[in-house]
């Protein structure tokens, strides 16, 4: 189902980021409407549905396994040829075009639609504050922005290992903090640090990592989540009680952005996450249309 990166266009009409149901019915729509379109993923799309014994509200199947539905979805999309890449987006910058930026490489689209779920990871004190600021999301990234420095990476991933053993090559210090059990493949080079992060600390950037008996001195933060918080994804993105604000079309109040799932809030449901991507599927396709045939009576806002 997974697309080589090295094939990825600089341009698409439209970008779907996420493949869980939402992600996913966004893409069928696209997919019959004929869109220029990518859908972008992690390896296992929906790990919270997989894990649901029972779904008792999908209709027309009653009492159906959640992996087994998972994997109907996923052969749906087989079925019609529909590629999830596999893309971890660790910015958008504001369009349209918009940019979305991974750990290798960047491309645009003329359209968005963000299907990224809920972080179930609430931000560290002083994260939002300085972000960009010594704050990062991808440490592979801005890497070479710490020759000689003093890096701490907190990792809610296996996968965080990696972009830690990079930046050991770089760095004068790595100190890795993992939220998970198992380290696999960490330099010996590294320090790892098992405790609870209390929050970053600094004035105009970062400076030091509380982590409550004693603050560490250090230059830069990177946080590795499978999720990034919406907010933290794109510049600009209004919030309400900690979702994506949307009207009923499933518009954000960016023009071309579109949100769709457990990211635009309760209820945490698959028949609304479905739905909602759907919509948010066919009204993008409106905008694009709009955008190659405007409309003299409806405005763009």
């Amino acid at each position: 189902m997974s697309e080589d990166l090295q094939v990825l266009k600089k341009h698409y009409e439209l970008a779907i980021v996420g493949c869980g149901p939402a992600g996913m019915a966004a893409a069928l729509n696209a997919k019959i409407r004929k869109r220029d379109f990518i859908l972008l993923g992690s390896g296992f799309c929906s790990p919270k549905l997989s894990k649901a014994p029972q779904v008792d509200n999908w209709l027309g199947f009653p009492e159906i396994g959640g992996e087994e539905l998972r994997q109907r979805f996923l052969n749906h999309l087989k079925e019609q040829a529909i590629n999830i890449v596999e893309f971890k987006v660790t910015n958008v910058y504001p369009g349209p075009p918009y940019t979305l930026v991974g750990k290798d490489q960047s491309f645009e689209a003329d359209a968005v639609v963000l299907a990224t779920g809920v972080s179930v990871n609430k931000l560290f004190p002083g994260e939002a504050d300085l972000l960009g600021r010594g704050v990062g999301y991808c440490a592979t990234c801005d890497g070479p922005l710490y020759k000689n420095k003093r890096v701490a990476i907190i990792s809610y991933e296996q996968a965080g290992e990696d972009e830690a053993n990079f930046m050991a090559d770089i760095c004068s210090k790595v100190l890795y903090i993992p939220y998970y059990s198992d380290l696999k493949r960490l330099d010996p080079r590294i320090e790892v640090y098992k405790g609870k992060v209390k929050g970053i600390v600094g004035e105009s950037t970062v400076e030091r990592l509380d982590v409550g008996e004693e603050e560490l001195p250090v230059d830069g933060v990177f946080i590795l989540r499978e999720t990034l918080p919406a907010e933290q994804l794109i510049s600009g993105l209004e919030m309400e009680e900690g979702a994506i604000r949307v009207n009923h079309k499933l518009e954000t109040n960016l023009p071309g952005l579109f949100a769709a799932g457990d990211c635009t809030g309760q209820p945490f449901q698959l028949i609304k996450a479905a739905g909602e991507g759907g919509t948010a599927a066919l009204q993008a396709v409106k905008y694009l249309d709009n955008l190659k045939s405007p409309d003299p009576k409806v405005p763009i806002l």
